[in-house]
């Protein structure tokens, strides 16, 4: 029984010392709007989620995160690329999954087919949208964030604004390459 929890103490060390510099968190707030959630109670979010950027480049980064939102009830699942425009300021481009949870969502997201016609669209509550955003680095762990989230448009819209802080558990990746005089 020993021999178990000292394999599972290595596994788990091994693979978190492996991954720790890619790894993060961050806290977000959404206001999320549209005709999708007008008789909703709640039409903000807080978003608590975990990320993991890849280094692709010097100053491009691919980062993904999955998140949990509290109040609105959604989950985002977004793949973003990361430009460094400086040192500091960076700005995303990405798309995402974005499970809806609320029920009021649920309610709103039937609609008719056609003008005068009585078939009736079922709604997903699973909606794929673009985002795009900047994030300020405050120093070389903690960072704030804005993103766009367009998730749907025309007679049945539903978009957002996010802002948040976020904190990388390893350094920046542009503090990781030795610096060339």
């Amino acid at each position: 029984m020993k021999k178990i929890y000292s394999l599972i103490v290595v596994a788990v060390l091994g693979t978190t010392t492996m991954f720790g510099q890619g790894f993060g968190i961050s806290l977000d707030y959404a206001m999320w709007n549209g005709t999708m959630i007008e008789n909703s109670e709640s039409t903000g979010s807080t978003i608590l989620a975990v990320n993991y950027t890849h280094n692709l480049s010097e100053k491009m980064d691919l980062v993904g995160s999955v998140g949990y939102g509290m109040g609105f009830g959604v989950v985002p699942m977004k793949a973003d690329l990361n430009y460094g425009v400086t040192n500091k300021l960076s700005a995303n481009l990405g798309m995402g999954i974005y499970m809806i949870s609320d029920s009021t969502y649920t309610a709103n997201a039937s609609g008719v087919a056609e003008e005068g016609s009585t078939d009736v669209i079922e709604g997903s509550t699973n909606e794929f949208g673009v985002n795009l955003g900047l994030s300020y680095q405050l120093t070389s762990a903690l960072s704030l964030g804005f993103n766009y989230n367009m998730i749907k448009s025309g007679d049945y819209d539903f978009n957002g604004m996010q802002f948040g802080l976020a904190y990388s558990f390893g350094r920046k990746s542009s503090d990781k390459k030795p610096k060339i005089k």
